[in-house]
């Protein structure tokens, strides 16, 4: 009986260790990363992108554009699946695509945001229950980057302590 408390226990707090790490604030999801360089928590980030089938289309080099010292970058991402659906759901997608992820280091930390996209629901969604549903799915996406990224250089609250 208590290996099975384990179990579900394990099974709870494994499906939720990454759930911890991801803030909201004014329309947009972001995760503040205290440990690991910049060059690094990047390279994290395009590998999670990637795994998650998303594709970078382009990368806008933010900190060389405006002449900054820090580094800031803006990832341009589109993955081809929800964009089908997006067409067939909402024509005019195009003015909404692609999803942007922002990158920069904040003093001794690096933060990474996106927009929350089920915004573009109550704007462009009223009545289209199913384009609602798709904006959700790119949400929790978006957060599931930031959470496996975060992961790699952050303890989630739920490891337990020995």
């Amino acid at each position: 009986m208590v290996r099975i408390f384990l179990a579900v226990l394990f099974i709870f707090f494994g499906s939720q260790a990454y759930e911890d790490f991801v803030q909201y604030e004014k329309g947009y999801y972001y995760v503040e990363i205290k440990k690991g360089s910049f060059k690094a928590v990047n390279a994290k980030l395009l590998e999670e992108i990637s795994s998650h089938g998303w594709d970078v289309i382009h990368t806008i080099n933010v900190d060389k554009t405006v002449g900054m010292k820090k580094p800031y970058k803006t990832h341009l991402l589109c993955k081809s699946s929800y964009l089908k659906q997006g067409i067939e759901r909402f024509k005019p997608i195009g003015i909404i695509i692609p999803c942007k992820m922002a990158i920069f280091s904040d003093g001794n930390s690096i933060k990474i945001m996106v927009e929350d996209v089920t915004e573009y629901g109550d704007l462009y969604g009223k009545g289209n229950p199913e384009f609602r549903k798709m904006l959700y799915r790119v949400k929790e996406e978006m957060i599931d980057i930031l959470n496996k990224t975060a992961g790699k250089f952050m303890k989630s609250r739920y490891t337990p302590y020995e």
